[in-house]
């Protein structure tokens, strides 16, 4: 029953990349370090989990593990020696609680400089997937799965060009890429999922050091002390409107 449920939320991680709800957080410190964290939260998978394993679902053990991600930088082509350090002081932690039909997976990135940023949410599916290989039951993982095309499109991010500084923070939909990726695979995913009822919904939080002194953006929201900025959209504003992802934020 364990492989059978890590198997699920490899499958889920990998082929719909964030399916359900994420929440991506970023915490910038004064001196400009901080953290970077991405939760990607499967809980509506514990109906799904429960069905398939009968009694022994409901038995199964609570699980609350963290991987270390300093062993699993070598193992990922194409980064570099300065990406490999930083991704190194990382971690990922499995949250599953059947009972309380919980089931939550958490990347936890540490930076030293707002300009890591943009690059931690680049390599993050890259990340994850390795990462997710490392849990337990993944030998039971359908022959090529996870072993595609790393530079295939896997989450909302990649349609978005994304800047970070120590002054202002900005995202801008990248409308040549968007128009060009339509019939790929991830859109057709994700259009199905709308299709069914059940958008992909995407929470991002940016904790600022110091209070914004201008936010711009359609489904932007600040705090009343100005140093908190949320915004969340679904595939379905991925879809009929974009921009919605869009912001630019200065403090």
């Amino acid at each position: 029953m364990k492989k059978i449920i890590y198997s699920l939320i490899i499958s889920c991680s990998i082929l719909l990349a964030g399916c359900f709800e994420t929440t991506q957080e970023t915490t910038i410190n004064k001196d400009g370090s901080g953290l970077f964290s991405n939760t990607v939260d499967l809980s509506n998978m514990i109906g799904l989990l429960k069905q398939m394993g009968g009694d022994d679902a409901q038995k199964m053990q609570n699980v609350d593990t963290t991987i270390s991600l300093s062993g699993i930088t070598d193992s990922i082509a194409g980064f570099t020696q300065d990406q490999k350090k930083i991704i190194g002081k990382g971690n990922m932690k499995l949250t599953l609680n059947m009972q309380d039909e919980k089931l939550l997976i958490k990347l936890n990135l540490p930076f030293q400089r707002s300009s890591d940023i943009g690059m931690l949410q680049e390599v993050l599916p890259k990340i994850s997937e390795a990462a997710l290989k490392k849990l337990p039951g993944t030998d039971q993982m359908p022959a090529g799965m996870g072993d595609g095309d790393s530079s295939k499109i896997k989450s909302f991010d990649d349609f978005f060009d994304v800047s970070y500084t120590d002054k202002v923070i900005s995202k801008t939909l990248n409308k040549d890429k968007y128009a060009s990726q339509k019939d790929g695979d991830y859109m057709k995913s994700l259009q199905q999922m709308s299709d069914m009822g059940s958008p992909v919904t995407a929470n991002y939080i940016i904790n600022l050091p110091r209070p914004a002194k201008k936010v711009e953006g359609k489904s932007i929201k600040l705090s009343d002390d100005k140093k908190k900025v949320t915004l969340t959209v679904t595939s379905d504003d991925f879809f009929n409107d974009p921009s919605k992802f869009e912001y630019h934020i200065e403090y």
